[in-house]
């Protein structure tokens, strides 16, 4: 881990000195969070949410990232524990995706137009992005 923990620092020293920008991949939500500025969430290959680190750590948005984020360990013991979210079901097949929104299958706020309509990713608040029914729904929500 120390050597993990170095190579961060590196990173974020380097990404300050030099006005650098990283495209940085990882399923680590606390390394995530110690090297990005903006976060975006994939699920299935599919852009699910961005946002600010800050925005997205406090108020997630969509389905799928309120349950991953449910996950991240607190890192003081007076910050409030959300409650745990457990997603039903199996991951489908990336090479078979399932039609409509690709997380409907496991998403517990799934309406019947999900498993049909891809929802449009588009901007649901000032510098947030998510592609879900339930903040893009033109069927008047």
């Amino acid at each position: 881990m120390s050597v993990q923990s170095q190579v961060l620092n590196l990173m974020k020293d380097l990404q300050e000195e030099f006005g650098l920008t990283y495209l940085f991949i990882a399923h680590d939500l606390g390394v995530v969070k110690h090297i990005s500025d903006r976060i975006g969430v994939m699920y299935l290959g599919n852009m699910m949410e961005v946002a600010s680190k800050k925005d997205l750590y406090a108020e997630p948005l969509h389905p799928y990232s309120q349950a991953l984020m449910s996950a991240v360990p607190k890192s003081h013991p007076s910050e409030k524990k959300a409650d745990r979210i457990i997603l039903k079901g199996d991951i489908p097949n990336p090479s078979n995706p399932p039609s409509g929104c690709v997380f409907h299958t496991r998403c517990p706020k799934a309406m019947d137009h999900c498993k049909v309509d891809i929802p449009a990713f588009r901007e649901v608040r000032k510098d947030r992005y998510v592609a879900c029914h339930l903040y893009n729904d033109e069927r008047g929500q």
